[in-house]
């Protein structure tokens, strides 16, 4: 996305934290605030409008505020994308050198890049909160306590993680209806989707996350929940977990029914059919190859609802034409 790939330019924040924890990861919980593992637990009692805001954050970190956040810096795309998306684009006065969308996002003042913001930019700012992300920003947050700032990780292992991330930040920024109203969209399109592959069966799937070293998306990512929910059994969470590589060896041993690939700025997949040996894939042989946008699963935020009804067109046509 949520979320990691040095190599990749960061073209995804989520992804490049995982990736880059493991390598990369511009790029999530059966409800909207049920798994505090997966992207964090919104407290029932919490309230953006009295008292103290208390919730916990994808690192099970409690993160409380007195009020809701007025100033915001945002430290990945993602995060940007959910507070533009619940009605606190207003109140971001920072952001990153990749955030690119909404439109506005590209106007706001930068703070360096994901891999390296700067901490004296950030402070420059005087937020009341930091949006950051895990993995390579792992040690910034204490740099950032340090200064008096309040952080919230968005760190999602889950596609309900980021429902999850999207309610919480909805209670800290005083957005808590129109957060809800995102969660509900990204619900129903999960719903749906389930729906359309209940009875169906579960082809092997590979989703491609760059090419050159092969990488792909394992075990214990929102992405891998993604190709599960849509119907898929990802090949990719044989390899492990986070983002790891993936060698072609292998890929032609387990021989998967549907090739996915993502594709973005920094990461062009070309003709995969055309690539030397994969004529012997029988996604390919199949005419089961694709090519999606990375930041509709790449970036752990509203989008991976569209994502997620991409992915289940296919790896499950049929089922998706029915509906």
């Amino acid at each position: 996305m949520s979320t990691t790939r040095p190599r990749r330019g960061l073209a995804a924040a989520t992804i490049l934290t995982v990736l880059i924890l493991a390598v990369g990861g511009a790029l999530a919980l059966a409800g909207c605030g049920s798994d505090a593992s997966a992207g964090g637990e919104a407290s029932p009692a919490a309230s953006a409008s009295a008292g103290p805001i208390t919730v916990t954050d994808g690192t099970g970190t409690t993160v409380t505020m007195d009020q809701p956040a007025t100033r915001i810096v945002s430290l990945a795309p993602a995060n940007t994308e959910i507070a533009y998306a619940i009605g606190a684009g207003g109140k971001m006065v920072a952001g990153t050198s990749y955030d690119d969308y909404p439109e506005e996002a590209k106007s706001l003042p930068k703070i360096g890049d994901f891999a390296n913001p700067n901490v004296e930019k950030i402070a420059s700012f005087e937020p009341d909160l930091v949006l950051a992300a895990g993995g390579i920003q792992d040690k910034l947050r204490s740099k950032l306590e340090k200064l008096g700032m309040k952080v919230y990780v968005v760190d999602p292992k889950t596609y309900d993680g980021v429902m999850t991330d999207i309610t919480n930040l909805g209670q800290l920024t005083g957005s808590t209806e129109q957060a809800q109203q995102v969660a509900d969209t990204m619900q129903k399109a999960k719903d749906d989707v389930q729906a359309q592959v209940a009875s169906a069966s579960r082809p092997a799937t590979f989703l491609e996350i760059y090419s050159k070293p092969l990488m792909t998306a394992g075990g214990g990512t929102f992405i891998d929940d993604m190709i599960t929910l849509a119907g898929g059994t990802n090949l990719g969470a044989t390899a492990g977990p986070g983002f790891p590589t993936f060698s072609t060896e292998v890929l032609f041993k387990n021989d998967p029914a549907v090739y996915i690939a993502d594709s973005g700025s920094m990461s062009k997949p070309g003709d995969i059919t055309k690539r030397a040996g994969f004529d012997v894939l029988t996604a390919v042989k199949d005419g089961h190859v694709y090519v999606i946008d990375d930041n509709l699963i790449a970036r752990p935020g509203p989008r991976l609802a569209q994502g997620l009804q991409e992915l289940v067109k296919m790896i499950h046509p049929e089922a998706a034409a029915a509906q």
